[in-house]
């Protein structure tokens, strides 16, 4: 045995001494690499374009694009397939972002090699083109349409839809984006793709006219500027409002998609001329596509709930006398800017429109090419600190609508996974409790509040401020108590009241709601109290929901015992007088 010096055994101790710091390091930053479930689900987009591309450009599209590959958190990492309907060159499609997955020209959705069932998560489509030009031919030798996708293509696009595929869909003023988007069942009647009249003060979606959709905003220069869609000043929109009753209050929600970490997404990029999303006037269609019945556009709800039907969620407005640099002086009215569809209440996938892709685009985000750098439009939103906290209200928006268009099994594996972050890497537990050895049959209801508490408030700081709400639902009540979800799910049809019947609110539901969530976290950690390799990458995410299931029921049943004890105590304090 070779003589070890006392240098030598120091050196060898601090050795063990860094690995074991580094590794305590990693377990914080990155413990998926110790704990597989912890790594995040992925979800498969598909982003489509067919006259803008993914360059750094003006009308490029990556700044979008990279805000979607730097999702925060550990729940979702995005494996994005970039397509184009044209021979892009390698720039437009992005060639030195080695996180792209895949890129498609010349994209073809009756191509097997580029479309076909489980391919994809999501299809995100970003039209420019008012007529195609140059498609050439299919596999069978028939001509593309020049004005819309083919049947084949429509049909392929939506059985991915009534597979739970999400689908979304964009374009600009008048028929800007018609040839991608305008055919395909329900985005087709969820936003405007042509003209509404011919003459120009008349057209809704005009690109000059005084009824245009002109969302400016006046930014460092003086006067009305067309460029000022490329400051570091948003346009204000106006979100829909959902509420439920809680006790004597009304709890309100945004839509989720503009709800973000900081609460409600309140702003959009400006633009001097958008296009315009509305509620489809015909909801009665039944599909046949390429030879095939695909059933109604519009399903019923399933299992005998109510039909869901798109609705517009957010409103722009436009101020009176914007000229944009030369146009004619707006009229000042509000118009239609998100529409989104919750097909997964009808057994299929959602879609959302938006008014315009330059929502999207570098030019209305990071500013204008070829302005000096001194000009602050030159930077859009980086150009302040204002200008960047809008910003992470936009990206917030960007990431939501990949999330919720999301199919459900891959919705269920995200809420799997932010539940088990709060278990594990959060630490929930830990920061509320001297002992995270307990149990729920012995856990008292005060207790369980705190732990639901806290960890509504972790999960709002980074998925969002509905978050919390959503995995109680979904991974929760839906389960455990489904007759509760209309009672307290703000994006589902408010129960009627019933005549002649006491409705006096006193019972606040969100105690409750607070010490379910607790209880379902404690199960968690009770059913796994130890992480471990043999838990397996992909841990099922129908385990964790009966799991927390069980746990957010005992815990709902826990606190209603808890609410009776405490009302008779008060009756018996009001007889005393």
């Amino acid at each position: 045995m070779p003589y070890l010096t006392m240098d030598a055994l120091n050196a060898d101790n601090l050795r063990l001494f860094n690995w074991r710091q580094q590794a305590l390091r990693d377990i914080l930053v990155k413990p998926e690499l110790h704990w597989p479930f912890l790594r995040p689900c992925v979800v498969r987009l598909l982003i489509v374009a067919d006259g803008l591309d993914f360059s750094a450009q003006d009308f490029g599209l990556s700044t979008f694009v990279q805000t979607l590959l730097d999702m925060p958190g550990r729940h979702a990492r995005f494996n994005i397939t970039l397509g184009h309907i044209n021979n892009a060159s390698a720039t437009q499609m992005m060639d030195g972002e080695p996180r792209i997955a895949r890129r498609i020209t010349r994209l073809r959705f009756d191509d097997a090699a580029h479309f076909a069932p489980g391919m994809y998560d999501a299809v995100l489509l970003f039209g420019i083109v008012v007529n195609f030009a140059g498609r050439g031919n299919n596999a069978a030798g028939q001509p593309y349409p020049a004005d819309r996708l083919a049947d084949m293509e429509l049909r392929r696009l939506t059985e991915f839809m009534n597979a739970g595929g999400g689908l979304f869909a964009t374009g600009d003023h008048g028929a800007l984006g018609r040839a991608l988007c305008h055919a395909i069942p329900r985005a087709r009647g969820m936003r405007l793709w042509a003209s509404t009249a011919p003459q120009n003060d008349l057209d809704q979606v005009s690109m000059g006219g005084q009824r245009r959709n002109d969302t400016n905003r006046t930014g460092p220069s003086a006067g009305s500027q067309f460029d000022d869609q490329s400051d570091d000043v948003p346009q204000s929109i106006q979100p829909k409002i959902y509420s439920r009753r809680s006790g004597f209050f009304r709890a309100i929600y945004p839509h989720p998609l503009l709800c973000g970490p900081n609460g409600i997404i309140r702003v959009m990029p400006d633009h001097p001329h958008e296009g315009e999303c509305v509620e489809p006037s015909d909801t009665a269609q039944n599909l046949n596509l390429g030879g095939a019945a695909l059933g109604a556009e519009y399903p019923p709800g399933a299992g005998g709930a109510p039909r869901p039907l798109p609705e517009v969620i957010s409103w722009n407005n436009v101020l009176a006398g914007t000229t944009s640099s030369g146009k004619a002086a707006t009229i000042a009215q509000s118009f239609g800017g998100i529409c989104a569809y919750d097909g997964h209440r009808a057994g299929v996938g959602r879609v959302v429109t938006d008014a315009t892709w330059h929502h999207f685009v570098n030019v209305n985000l990071v500013g204008e090419d070829g302005l000096p750098s001194s000009n602050p439009k030159s930077m859009g939103f980086l150009a302040s600190a204002a200008g960047q906290a809008h910003f992470e209200e936009i990206k917030a928006y960007f990431r939501n609508i990949a999330v919720w268009l999301s199919p459900p099994d891959r919705i269920a594996c995200m809420n799997a996974r932010l539940s088990w972050g709060l278990v594990w890497s959060d630490r929930v537990l830990e920061a509320v409790l001297s002992t995270t050895q307990i149990k729920l049959a012995e856990t008292q209801p005060h207790v369980l509040r705190l732990i639901g508490t806290h960890a509504r408030d972790v999960l709002g700081r980074t998925a969002g401020q509905c978050q919390s709400l959503r995995i109680m639902l979904d991974l929760v009540l839906v389960r455990a108590l489904p007759d509760l979800i209309p009672h307290i799910d703000p994006w589902w049809p408010e129960p009627e009241r019933v005549q002649g019947q006491d409705d006096t609110p006193w019972l606040d539901l969100n105690p409750l709601l607070d010490i379910s969530f607790g209880a379902a976290l404690v199960a968690l950690r009770e059913a796994f109290p130890e992480p471990s390799e043999k838990l397996g990458e992909q841990l099922e995410p129908k385990r964790i929901e009966a799991v927390m299931a069980e746990g957010g029921k005992i815990g709902l049943e826990r606190g209603l015992k808890s609410a009776a004890t405490a009302m008779a105590t008060t009756r018996g304090l009001l007889r005393v007088g």
